[in-house]
């Protein structure tokens, strides 16, 4: 069938719900029990029972390509709702839902009592298509015959207006076409873009009314009856809207490429089970988020606000889980440079050699209502590009991956001194050029993020702390890696470059009356005297002297930025300060991971295994022990649980990656494969392991097989296997 609206002859009808030529949804919170199924950039969220209700809601729908092509999927058997008997997810492909009836009345005199029909439905993405089957059996004593009934429509919002982005104008929607399978939805956008919900059905529905298929399915007593039907999203002439295979051939796909995934990466598994399963979703996690893209897979930031390729979070989730997997690493940092800048561009805020910030694909960014297709705001971008490619060489020593890469890292490194120093004064700052740009463009990107106390905002443009630490790192990384690579001209320009840097940055940040790091410099290079979370990036920067991290160190396990779940993104005692909010006072695990990895660099290894026996601590109230993108930043008391932040992302690729980092921290696995050469340095369990095993680490050509081992304070490593290349593994205990 062709994807033509004049072919197709569609009839134009008006919105689906009734405020969508004006959409300004407030996002309200995500359920915390919601089922979620992920695969890359497309997902699914419903409630426990698999429905996507009430129709429109904005914490639920079936998205792809940045547009919810399923906004209402309700099963209905007799007329009613089902009720819930339980529900599980497999990984993060698969659902199985157990669900039963309410009272059903056939006839005057006739009633099938509740609890008497049993319907198992179980729900499947795969790469695009969505696959809802269920299978009814009935325990009475008598045929019975119900109508089973499914209710469907999309809205084919832009994911920026289900966020909450007013739109004053939409596309055009068109009346449901039923087709010898079943069921098209239709909606040409501004962009000139048809974009279709296709549905089968299997059996095909006895009655099909609108938006609406209905079933009147015998149940005779003991014998199960199976209805399937598949929905996939189509946009333009992309593809036939077919899946392939059915439900069971897909689910079997689905389970041998997470198979693969899980061979291919490392494994984990210690004397605590719940932290097993703990890691076992993290790896899942990043399994669901992968998204192919120039032939590589990359990790989109986060479900369901972020599924799609970021700079910023794509690079640090990837430097979390170089433990993991390394390539992930690699096909970061090679789609990463694909997109890299390549001119002046203020609508999208692109300067050459620029990474970018994210990619979207909707109707919006399509039609040019929004710039991200792709943007380029973001300060932070660039230099942590330099430093996962630096930190990728020491784990992997890929020579060829390094040299195809360096071009790009040179243009990095450039738009650094040219277009990132603002103006000239050693620093980089940012200032957005697009009109629907972001105005904070760190990793605190939110309108308030950067207050005065007196909660006005600072004039632009603004140079937060931890950006001149990466800025720092990444110089100080490329120097020593261009020093392998036979450039020692400009490995010694880059070293005298940083070392300037750490001074200006100890210069214009250090507050000697609190002894602590200023948050930013504003557009008249005066402090932001504030107590953040952000200096905390400068330990594994290890832009700061050693007197200075102890400072830093200190200041945060102090009660007002140590919640007892995590450290705060600012501190309890600021005026700007508010738990509830995205940037000043919640608490993020991925920051907290990046910080104790500074700690543990520096060898402050008592503050990780607090923040890290924490963080599992909040993780245990969180559905398969999963940490989310962030959590409100109450203060902890005794039988609390950690308060939810209310439309937080989870599954977030850089909190389930939070795990990763700490335990390569924690343990103090450090790797030069260059030098076929892996130290491991002061390593430490918490005290709620015993043991911990690790097998098939990837350093370089190896793959390595250790056992660490706590007996009482003291944590012992047993290096078990090196297969491959030989390796020289050292374990240094150092006062």
């Amino acid at each position: 069938m062709s994807n033509s609206v004049q072919q197709l002859e569609l009839v134009e009808v008006p919105p689906p719900y009734k405020d969508l030529k004006l959409v300004s949804h407030t996002p309200v919170p995500r359920e915390v029990e919601n089922l979620t199924l992920i695969d890359g950039k497309t997902f699914l969220s419903t409630r426990l029972a698999g429905d996507i209700v009430p129709a429109g809601a904005t914490d639920v729908g079936f998205f792809h390509d940045d547009t919810r092509f399923l906004s209402c999927l309700e099963l209905r058997v007799g007329g009613r709702p089902t009720m819930v008997l339980s529900s599980n997810t497999e990984k993060t492909f698969a659902s199985q839902i157990e669900l039963t009836t309410e009272p059903i009345r056939i006839r005057d005199s006739f009633e099938i009592p509740e609890n008497t029909i049993h319907i198992r439905r179980q729900q499947l993405l795969k790469a695009e298509t969505m696959f809802d089957r269920f299978s009814l059996v009935s325990f009475n004593r008598e045929d019975v015959e119900v109508r089973v009934e499914l209710r469907v429509d999309a809205d084919f919002v832009d994911v920026f207006q289900v966020r909450g982005t007013t739109r004053e104008i939409n596309g055009k929607y068109y009346r449901p076409v039923c087709t010898a399978e079943g069921l098209s939805l239709y909606y040409l956008g501004r962009d000139n873009i048809l974009r279709q919900t296709r549905i089968r059905f299997s059996p095909l529905p006895a009655h099909v009314e609108d938006k609406s298929a209905a079933w009147d399915v015998k149940l005779p007593s003991l014998t199960h009856s199976e209805i399937e039907v598949s929905i996939t999203p189509i946009v333009g002439e992309e593809q036939n809207g077919r899946p392939k295979y059915g439900f069971s051939t897909c689910l079997g796909e689905r389970r041998s490429r997470f198979s693969e995934w899980e061979h291919s990466s490392t494994c984990f598994s210690s004397s605590n089970g719940i932290f097993d399963a703990a890691l076992a979703t993290a790896m899942a996690d990043y399994h669901a988020l992968q998204i192919r893209d120039q032939g590589k897979k990359v990790l989109g930031a986060g479900i369901p606000w972020f599924a799609t390729l970021f700079g910023r979070d794509s690079i640090i989730a990837a430097y979390q889980a170089l433990a993991l997997n390394p390539n992930l690493a690699i096909h970061t940092l090679q789609v990463l440079s694909y997109y890299q800048g390549k001119q002046r561009n203020g609508w999208q805020d692109e300067e050459p050699g620029k990474i970018l910030h994210e990619f979207r694909h909707g109707e919006m960014t399509r039609c040019g209502e929004l710039p991200f297709g792709p943007y380029y705001g973001s300060a932070d971008s660039t230099p942590l590009f330099l430093v996962l490619l630096c930190e990728t060489y020491r784990w992997t020593a890929d020579r060829k991956v390094v040299k195809h890469l360096l071009p790009a890292a040179y243009a990095a490194l450039d738009w650094i001194d040219s277009y990132g120093d603002l103006d000239g004064d050693g620093l980089v700052e940012w200032e957005r050029r697009s009109s629907k740009g972001l105005m904070n463009q760190a990793w605190k990107d939110s309108w308030d993020a950067y207050m005065r106390p007196d909660r006005s905002i600072p004039p632009y443009p603004l140079a937060s702390v931890e950006v001149q630490g990466y800025v720092y790192d990444a110089k100080f990384r490329m120097a020593r890696l261009l020093r392998e690579f036979g450039e020692d001209e400009r490995a010694e320009r880059l070293q005298r470059q940083a070392e300037a840097l750490g001074k200006k940055l100890d210069e214009a940040f250090w507050m000697p009356d609190l002894q602590y790091f200023a948050m930013a410099l504003d557009g008249n290079k005066e402090q932001l005297r504030c107590i953040s979370s952000n200096p905390g990036h400068l330990l594994f920067s290890r832009a700061v002297s050693p007197d200075r991290v102890q400072k830093i160190v200190e200041r945060l396990m102090r009660e007002d930025v140590a919640s007892g779940w995590g450290w705060r993104t600012l501190s309890r005692d600021e005026p700007t300060f508010n738990p509830m909010s995205y940037h000043r006072g919640s608490v993020w695990p991925h920051e907290n991971s990046l910080i104790a990895h500074g700690m543990a660099l520096n060898e402050y290894r008592d503050p990780v295994r607090r923040i890290m026996t924490a963080l599992f601590q909040a993780a245990l109230n969180f559905r398969d022990y999963r940490l989310p993108e962030l959590f409100c930043g109450v203060q902890r008391r005794e039988h609390d649980q950690p308060v939810h932040y209310p439309v937080s992302c989870s599954p977030q690729a850089w909190a389930s990656g939070a795990w990763f980092l700490m335990l390569t921290s924690i343990l103090g696995i450090r790797p030069n494969a260059s030098q076929r050469e892996l130290q491991i340095v002061n390593p430490e369990l918490p005290e709620w392991l015993n043991y911990l095993r690790i097998r098939n680490l990837q350093i370089g050509g190896s793959r390595v097989a250790l056992d660490f081992v706590r007996d009482a304070d003291r944590t012992y490593c047993n290096v078990v296997n090196v297969e491959g290349d030989p390796l020289l593994v050292n374990v240094v205990f150092k006062k």
